[in-house]
């Protein structure tokens, strides 16, 4: 009599090998991984710019044009990515803005917009792409980089640092409010990393800014005044800041350029400086500050 053959019997896999099967747990993500980075690359950003602006003149002009160049070029990536940089367009950008701030430097700011509009003119000329949105880049690039060589010439030193400090202080406060606290998120369609938390964080610490401004620099301004400004230029660059990510969500990219490590582009490190010193512009113009 032959045995029947055995069925083969199922048995529990053991412990050792369920525990192979189970997918691996991810490490919880560093908040501040990249913060080092940031640090350093911001501090050699600092140093050009903060010896560039202690010395004036040529010096500033100097950095104003090559940084008002690279950002064109950023701009114009962002709005036509395809175009390759011998787009006649793109040069014509550049010599507007590289023309407003040399005419800021000589003449003042209002003569300064009168190579921006040549260079708009140029651009429905040749016909070229999206001719709009290029001629409003150098608008939005050439107002702010005139404001700023005007206010270096004509108010000093001070009002330039006050104004710089309160943007990096925002953006500051904003970083590590943000990632501390959390919470509702600002706008989340257009930045969903951006939270309510980091947005009250950057204004307090740029009311800091404020204050001390107010009772260390050698100016006339108030104590409201300083502390009213102060929120405001963190508003405006916070809403630069948005406005910037707006344009890089329509155009389906992470960030303007990598030339600074940690950072992106120069508009991701300076959209919000941009915002602030067209409103910084605007207040001086009219009497206010």
């Amino acid at each position: 009599m032959q045995d029947s053959p055995e069925t083969p019997s199922e048995e529990t896999p053991p412990e050792s090998a369920e525990k192979k099967l189970e997918p691996p747990v991810a490490a919880p993500a560093n908040k501040f991984a990249d913060l080092w980075l940031r640090i350093a690359s911001a501090l050699v950003l600092g140093a050009i710019a903060g010896l560039s602006f202690w010395n004036g003149g040529l010096f500033v002009v100097a950095l104003l044009v090559v940084a008002g160049g690279l950002m064109a070029w950023e701009f114009r990536r962002l709005i036509l990515p395809d175009a390759s940089n011998k787009d006649t367009g793109l040069w014509v950008m550049v010599a507007g803005i590289v023309g407003a701030v040399i005419s800021a430097n000589l003449f003042g700011f209002y003569p300064a917009l009168l190579p921006v509009v040549l260079a708009a003119v140029i651009l429905w000329q040749i016909k070229h792409k999206r001719p709009a949105w290029i001629a409003f880049g150098m608008l939005y690039l050439a107002v702010p980089l005139a404001g700023l060589m005007v206010l270096r010439q004509d108010q000093g030193l001070g009002p330039v640092l006050w104004l710089i400090g309160v943007v990096v202080a925002s953006d500051i406060g904003g970083y590590f409010a943000g990632r501390f606290f959390g919470g509702p998120k600002l706008w989340p369609a257009i930045s969903p990393k951006k939270t309510w938390s980091g947005t009250l964080g950057g204004w307090v610490l740029a009311l800091l800014v404020g204050l001390v401004y107010w009772a260390f620099a050698s100016s006339d301004i108030g104590f409201f005044d300083a502390l009213l400004f102060s929120v405001l230029l963190a508003m405006a660059a916070q809403g630069g800041d948005l406005f910037e990510s707006w344009l890089k969500r329509k155009a389906g990219i992470k960030d303007s350029s990598n030339l600074i490590p940690g950072h992106g582009g120069l508009l991701d490190r300076f959209d919000g400086l941009l915002a602030a010193t067209s409103l910084y512009t605007a207040l001086s113009l009219t009497g206010m500050l």
